[in-house]
C-alpha cells in the first residue's frame, strides 16, 4: 500500500495535463470548470489509472509457468512490480479486445448523454420502434436525445441486456434510481444482472432505507443478501474499518458494496411472478416513503439538517419510480391516480403532479385540441391563456452571466461543487429538478405548436463562456396563479448548506445563496420544456401489463397468485410502512371444495423450502403450494382459509435471511433457464481460470511468509456468529465427531480445511480430497486441486481442481477400479460429511463449474436439457439422491493436459472429471456482522505484526486478560489456548501436524 501511494504522488506531479494540452486525458477525469489558460485542471476520482489493476500479483510468490509472473522479480523494488504488473494486464486486454472486434465479437456503441436519458430512450425503442422519447441529452442542454438512425430504426442494436453495470453512480445519483432505470433494459433471464455499487452500513439504507419493500415491488434483489454468502472478500475494507477505535458495542462504518441485482422470480423453478397491489396500497406507501424523503428537502432554518451537494431524488424520479412500479404491478395509472386525487393537497401539487405529465401518467393534451397560444409573457390573468385542464406547466427564466460567473469562480477557486436549486422565496418551496442550458431562447413556435417554447440558441461553452444561463422547470398550475397573484418571485440559489456557509455566502452577499431572482410576471410559461413537444396520453391496461410480466399462462385453475399488500395495523411510526405478500389460492375443484367445506378436517401449513409454504388438507389429502419469490418464514406467515368462499390465503410478513433457518443451506444455489435446461448461477461471479495467477506452494519448512495471508483470508469466512457457533461446538466432550448443528457451518469448515491443506499452512500438504459421509454409502466424490491461483478482481483466492463424482453406474462399470487402488496409496484427506452437508456439496457443484467452463453444452447429450423434472421443468443439480448423477457430463475430461500429475489419470479418471473452481465463502455484510468485533480490531491494530489465534477456538492472544497462545509441542506451528482446545482438535491436526526439525538439530 505505501508503494501504491508513493505511485499515486508521482502521478499526480507527472501526468496533470495543462489547460492547452490538446491530447484529450485517457482517464477522463477532467473537471467541467474550465480556468485560464496555463491553470492546471482538477482532476476527480480515480485519477491514478494502476487503481483499475489488479495489482496483487504484484508481491505474490507465482510459479515459473504463471500468467503475470514478472522476471527476475527478486531484483526489482515492488513499485517496479506493480508497474510492469500493469502494463502486462493492459497488454493482455488490448489483445483480447483487438481480438473480439475482429471476430466481430464486440461491439461498442458511444451515448453522449445522461444514465436517465438513455435508459428511458432505449425503453421506449424497445416498446414502440421511436428513436427518441422527449429526454433532454443531459441536464445542461436542451437539446433531445435522438437514437442513432441507422443501428435502431431497422431494430439491429439491442436494446435489451444481459448485464447493465451502473459503476459508481449510485453514491452520486442514488442506487434506487440507478435500479429502476437500469432495470427497464434487462432481459427477463435468470442470468441477467445489474450491478450497483454504493457506501451504505446494512441492507435497508441502500434503497433509502426501504430495501426489502422495494426488492418486493420491484422484483429483484441481490444474490448474496439471501444467501448470505458470497465469494467476493471484502476482508481488507473491513478490518480497515477498525483501524480506528470503536468501542465494544459500537459498530463501525459501512463499508462500499457493490451488489448483482437479479429477478426475484426467475431464482427458483415455478415461481410466479404476477404480483400485484391495490393502487390505494402503493399510493399510501409511496406517499410514506417519499414523503419522508422530501421531509428532507424542504426549506428549514436549520439548514445543517439538509443533505449534501448530491440530491438524490427530486420529484421527476419520483415520477419515474412510481411509473415502473406500475407497470411492474401490472396497474392501470388511471386506477392509481383514483386515491391518489384522496392524499394531502400540499403532496399531490407540490410534489408530484408537475411532473407525472412527463411520464405520460395525467395532464397532457392532444395537440389538435388546444385554444391557441399567443406565446406572451405571462401578464397578470391566472388562466394564464393556456389550456385550463393542464395540472402543470412550464416557466422559464434567464439568468445574466454577471451574476453566475463570480459563484462559477468562486466552485473552481475553492474546489468545491456547485449543487443549485430553484426557489420561490416568498412561499418557502424548492424545486431541485430543473434544465437548464447557457444561451438564449425565443418566446414561442408558430401557432400550430401551440405552448411549445421556440429552439434555443445554446451556447457550447457553457461554464467556460459568458452567456445568460437559461433555466426551465415543471410548476403546479394552481400553484402558479397563486404566485402570480401574490406577486411573487422565482430564484436561482446554490444548494448546499456547507458550501453556503463556506464560500458562496460571502461571495453572493446575502443569507439566502440567491444567484439571481426574477418577478413571477416575467417568466416564459409553456405546456413543456424548451426542446421537449407535447406528448400523447398514455394508458396501459391491467391486462396488457400482466400478461406482459407472467412468464407463461397460467395452466391450472388452482395456481396461485400474490398480492403485496400495506399492513397498516403493524405500521411501525419509525419504519412508515410495511409490507405483507399474500399468495391467494381459489379452490375450484370439487375435491377441494368438499375437504373444504368439512370442518373437521385440518388444514395447516408446512414449509418445504426458503420460498415455498405448503397448505395441506387433512393427512395430505391434498397439497397446495405457494411459491413465493422471496423467502418468507412459517413462523410469520398467517393462514386465512374462507370456507364458503372457497379460498385459501397464506399471509407473509417480509423477513430477513437470518429469520429463515431453511436458508442455512441455500449458500451457492443455481438454477435452470427454462426452457434450454442450462445452468445459471446467481450469486458467484465467473472466472477465466487459465488466466488467473498461480501461487508457488514451498513444500520446505520455511515456506515464503507473502503467502501466509491465505490464513486469515480463508479462515475469515466465519462470521462473528458462526465463529462464536464454532467454539461451541468446540467445547463438547471427546467423543465430538467434528460436525456441527449448522451445515452450513460445516461446509465452510471442509472449504477451509482443503485450503490449508493444499497450500500446506497448518501441517501436511495434500492436493487430494474425499467427501464422505459414513452414514450414506462412504465416499460420494473425489477432489483433486491442480493450483491454488489468485483471483484478484475479487480479492480472494480459488482452488482450481477437478471433481470427480460418483454414481452407482459408473461404480458399478468398475472401470475406475485400478485408479482407486492406487489413491488408497496416496496422501488423502478424508472430508467427514453428513447428509445436509452433502446434499449442499451437491447443490454447489453446478456453481463451481458453471462459473469456470470453457466449454458448451451439447443440447441433444446434455442431461440439464434432455431430463425433466416435476412439470417438465428442467432441475439443476439433476439429482440429490444417493448414486445419481448430479452434473451433466458435457464438462468431463475437459481439462488441461496433465492438469493432475498421477498415474492413470489420463488413461481412466480424467474421463469421468469436470474442471471446478472453489473459493472461500464469505458471509455477506449486509445480513451480519462477517467478522468478530474483537478479532479485527486484534488484526487491524496489529500493523505488520501477524496476530496468532487458537487453531481450536480462535482466541486471540491478549495480555490484559491472560490469554496465552503456546504452540503444538510436535510440528511447532499451529497454536492453542489451553490443553482442552488441543485436546478437542487433535482429531483435525493429526493428519497434518508434522514433527519439526528443529527436534532433530544438535
Amino acid at each position: 500500500m505505501e508503494a501504491l501511494t508513493e505511485l499515486t504522488e508521482e502521478n499526480w506531479q507527472a501526468t496533470v495535463k495543462k489547460q492547452d494540452e490538446k491530447k484529450p486525458n485517457p482517464v477522463f477525469a477532467a473537471a467541467l470548470a474550465a480556468g485560464d489558460e496555463n491553470q492546471r485542471r482538477v482532476l476527480e476520482y480515480p485519477t491514478d489509472p494502476l487503481i483499475g489493476f489488479h495489482l496483487a500479483s504484484a508481491n505474490a510468490p507465482l510459479t515459473p509457468l504463471s500468467p503475470y509472473r514478472i522476471e527476475n522479480a527478486d531484483k526489482k523494488d515492488i513499485k517496479e512490480r506493480i508497474v510492469e504488473t500493469a502494463r502486462m494486464q493492459w497488454g493482455d486486454w488490448l489483445e483480447a479486445f483487438r481480438e473480439a472486434v475482429g471476430e466481430k465479437r464486440i461491439t461498442v456503441r458511444f451515448a453522449a448523454a445522461d444514465f436517465f436519458s438513455l435508459c428511458w430512450t432505449l425503453k421506449r425503442n424497445k416498446e414502440c420502434g421511436e428513436l427518441e422519447a422527449c429526454w433532454h441529452r443531459r441536464e445542461v442542454r436542451f437539446d433531445i436525445l435522438v437514437l442513432d438512425e441507422k443501428e435502431y430504426a431497422e431494430g439491429e442494436a439491442p436494446n435489451e441486456f444481459d448485464v447493465v453495470d451502473t459503476g459508481v453512480l449510485g453514491d452520486e445519483k442514488g442506487v434506487l434510481n440507478m435500479l429502476v432505470a437500469g432495470l427497464v433494459l434487462l432481459k427477463r433471464v435468470p442470468s441477467s444482472t445489474i450491478y450497483t455499487e454504493c457506501y451504505a452500513k446494512d441492507y435497508e439504507a441502500i434503497l433509502e432505507g426501504y430495501t426489502s419493500a422495494f426488492s418486493v415491488l420491484l422484483g429483484v434483489s441481490p444474490g448474496e443478501y439471501w444467501t448470505n454468502s458470497t465469494s467476493v472478500a471484502v476482508v481488507d475494507e473491513v478490518l480497515a474499518t477498525f483501524s480506528e477505535r470503536y468501542a465494544d458495542d459500537e459498530r463501525p462504518r459501512g463499508i462500499q458494496s457493490r451488489l448483482a441485482w437479479k429477478w426475484n422470480s426467475l431464482q427458483v423453478k415455478g415461481q410466479s411472478d404476477q404480483l400485484t397491489m391495490e393502487a390505494r396500497d402503493l399510493i399510501m406507501f409511496f406517499e410514506g416513503v417519499f414523503g419522508r424523503i422530501f421531509k428532507a428537502y424542504e426549506l428549514s432554518q436549520d439548514n445543517s439538517k439538509r443533505r449534501g451537494p448530491h440530491h438524490h431524488f427530486h420529484f421527476n424520479t419520483a415520477a419515474a419510480i412510481l411509473k415502473v412500479l406500475c407497470e411492474r404491478l401490472g396497474l392501470d395509472f388511471r386506477r392509481v391516480l383514483d386515491p391518489y386525487e384522496t392524499l394531502p393537497a400540499d403532496f399531490r401539487a407540490g410534489t408530484l403532479e408537475p411532473h407525472i405529465k412527463g411520464w405520460g401518467i395525467c395532464g397532457v393534451p392532444e395537440p389538435s385540441g388546444n385554444p391557441a397560444y399567443t406565446g406572451d409573457f405571462l401578464s397578470g390573468e391566472p388562466a394564464l391563456k393556456l389550456n385550463k385542464k393542464l395540472d402543470s406547466v412550464a416557466i422559464t427564466f434567464t439568468v445574466p452571466a454577471e451574476k453566475w460567473k463570480p459563484v462559477a469562480q468562486c466552485s473552481r477557486d475553492e474546489g468545491i461543487p456547485l449543487p443549485l436549486k430553484v426557489t420561490i422565496p416568498e412561499a418557502e418551496i424548492e424545486y431541485t429538478n430543473y434544465q437548464l442550458a447557457f444561451g438564449s431562447i425565443t418566446k414561442f413556435n408558430s401557432p400550430d405548436q401551440d405552448g411549445v417554447p421556440g429552439k434555443a440558441d445554446e451556447d457550447k461553452e457553457e461554464w467556460s463562456g459568458s452567456s445568460d444561463i437559461v433555466v426551465s422547470l415543471y410548476v403546479p398550475m394552481e400553484k402558479l396563479a397563486g404566485f402570480q397573484q401574490s406577486k411573487q418571485s422565482v430564484a436561482l440559489c446554490t444548494a448546499d448548506p456547507f458550501y453556503n456557509r463556506l464560500a458562496y455566502k460571502t461571495v453572493l452577499g446575502n443569507p439566502q445563496c440567491e444567484i439571481h431572482r426574477v418577478p413571477i410576471d416575467s417568466v416564459l410559461v409553456t405546456h413543456v420544456l424548451p426542446g421537449q413537444w407535447l406528448l400523447e396520453n398514455e394508458t396501459v391496461s391491467v391486462e396488457s401489463a400482466t400478461k406482459k410480466l407472467g412468464e407463461s399462462e397460467v395452466t391450472s385453475s388452482m395456481t396461485p397468485w400474490f398480492t403485496a399488500k400495506l399492513d397498516e395495523n403493524a405500521v411501525d411510526a419509525k419504519a412508515d410502512v410495511v409490507l405483507q405478500i399474500i399468495g391467494h389460492i381459489d379452490i375450484t375443484s370439487d375435491e377441494g371444495r368438499s375437504l373444504l367445506s368439512d370442518k373437521s378436517v385440518p388444514i395447516n401449513m408446512e414449509q418445504v423450502s426458503p420460498f415455498t409454504i405448503e397448505v395441506v388438507f387433512g393427512a395430505r389429502k391434498l397439497v397446495l403450494p405457494m411459491i413465493f419469490t422471496v423467502p418468507v418464514s412459517k413462523e410469520k406467515c398467517a393462514l386465512r382459509v374462507a370456507r364458503k368462499s372457497h379460498y385459501v390465503e397464506v399471509v407473509s410478513s417480509l423477513v430477513k435471511p437470518l429469520d429463515v433457518p431453511l436458508l442455512d443451506t441455500h449458500i451457492l444455489p443455481s438454477t435452470a433457464i427454462q426452457p434450454s435446461g442450462i445452468p445459471a448461477t446467481l450469486n458467484i461471479p465467473h472466472l477465466n481460470l487459465d488466466n488467473l495467477p498461480i501461487l508457488s506452494i514451498d513444500e520446505d519448512e520455511d515456506e515464503d511468509p507473502r503467502i501466509k495471508f491465505l490464513t486469515t483470508l480463508t479462515s475469515l469466512v466465519f462470521s462473528g456468529h458462526e465463529r462464536r457457533l464454532r467454539e461451541e461446538v468446540n467445547a463438547q466432550d471427546d467423543n465430538y465427531t467434528g460436525l456441527g448443528p449448522s451445515p452450513r457451518l460445516n461446509f465452510k469448515e471442509s472449504l477451509f480445511t482443503m485450503f490449508m491443506l493444499s497450500s500446506g499452512l497448518q501441517g501436511g500438504q495434500t492436493g487430494l480430497f474425499a467427501i464422505s459421509d459414513p452414514k450414506n454409502g462412504g465416499i460420494h466424490m473425489l477432489l483433486f486441486v491442480n493450483a491454488i491461483r489468485l483471483d484478484c478482481p475479487h480479492a480472494t483466492v480459488v482452488l482450481d481442481a477437478a471433481i470427480l463424482p460418483f454414481t452407482k453406474a459408473l461404480v458399478d462399470s468398475k472401470e475406475l477400479e485400478g485408479f482407486l487402488l492406487l489413491i488408497r496409496t496416496l496422501e488423502c484427506c478424508t472430508i467427514t460429511v453428513d447428509d445436509e452437508e452433502l446434499k449442499m456439496w451437491k447443490k454447489a457443484l453446478p456453481a463451481f463449474v458453471e462459473r469456470c467452463r470453457t466449454w458448451e453444452h451439447n443440447p441433444k447429450t446434455c442431461e440439464y436439457v434432455t431430463a425433466s423434472g416435476e412439470k417438465g421443468q428442467k432441475t439443476v443439480p439433476l439429482s440429490l439422491k444417493e448414486g445419481e448423477q448430479v452434473i451433466c457430463s458435457c464438462g468431463q475430461g475437459k481439462l488441461p493436459s496433465d492438469f493432475i500429475p498421477l498415474p492413470e489419470w489420463d488413461e481412466t479418471a480424467a474421463r469421468y472429471s469436470t474442471r471446478v473452481a472453489i473459493s472461500p465463502v464469505y458471509a455477506s455484510q449486509l445480513v451480519e456482522d462477517i467478522i468478530d468485533p474483537a478479532l479485527a480490531r486484534g488484526l487491524a491494530g496489529g500493523g505488520e505484526k501477524r496476530v496468532a489465534g487458537c487453531r481450536a477456538c480462535g482466541k486471540v492472544e491478549d495480555e490484559e486478560e491472560g490469554v496465552a497462545l503456546k504452540k503444538c509441542g510436535r510440528c511447532l506451528k499451529v497454536r492453542y489456548c489451553s490443553g482442552e482446545c488441543q485436546k478437542r482438535d487433535w482429531r483435525k491436526h493429526r493428519m497434518e501436524c508434522e514433527e519439526a526439525e528443529e527436534h532433530h538439530r544438535k
